[in-house]
């Protein structure tokens, strides 16, 4: 069952936590002086069931997780929230398993650390987690965007050769034709390269007058 209780301080100059433990006493340690901690717990959570929604609910910078037994629901839980709003993810476990590290990192823990939450070194294990979160988002950004070049190049080659082969042309008429054909239709070079391939893969009617 999830119990939460929100903070009673809200200031925007600090980093905004969603914090998942199932110890009350634990729970209610961290982020008790924020002005001094330079965070503030906006949302203490004693489960994490329902995670993706709070966090699409109340938009907090990082979630902080504290559990006696994480277990798998968690990581199903985590994947959901990494689909839908990735977040930066710090999660604290008391047992060292290598495979379960690795199945964290996959579900989207931006910083796995043993122990218990430590109050004192909170704030900069969440700022490290926090950088370490940009810096993933940032390179994630770019293998997207040069798949898709990759995959928008892929698509301009298989038109260009489809053009040479069906109108007769050269390369370099292809490629023109389909500049043309990009800025008569307002698209892209590849989405117009696309509308190309369909439009010679479209099959043709025949009727029969016999």
């Amino acid at each position: 069952m999830i119990s939460t209780h929100m903070a009673v301080v809200a200031t925007d100059n600090f980093t905004r936590i969603m914090l998942v433990d199932d110890l009350p006493q634990r729970s209610n340690d961290v982020g008790v002086k924020p002005a001094e901690q330079g965070f503030e717990v906006i949302l203490r959570l004693s489960d994490a069931a329902g995670l993706a929604a709070q966090i699409e609910r109340h938009r907090p910078d990082v979630v902080v997780i504290d559990l006696q037994t994480p277990g798998r629901e968690l990581l199903v839980n985590l994947a959901v929230v990494r689909a839908h709003n990735p977040i930066p993810v710090v999660l604290f476990s008391q047992e060292y398993s290598p495979d379960y590290i690795a199945d964290a990192v996959d579900a989207g823990v931006t910083s796995y650390l043993l122990g218990e939450i430590d109050t004192d070194k909170l704030k900069p294990v969440i700022d490290v987690a926090m950088a370490q979160f940009k810096s993933f988002q940032s390179l994630r950004q770019t293998l997207d965007n040069t798949r898709k070049k990759l995959q928008g190049l892929s698509v301009i080659d298989a038109a260009k050769r489809l053009l040479m082969d069906r109108q007769h042309v050269t390369e370099g008429q292809a490629h023109a034709a389909l500049r043309k054909v990009s800025m008569d239709t307002n698209q892209t070079l590849p989405e117009a390269a696309k509308s190309v391939i369909e439009l010679f893969n479209k099959p043709t009617v025949g009727y029969d007058n016999g």
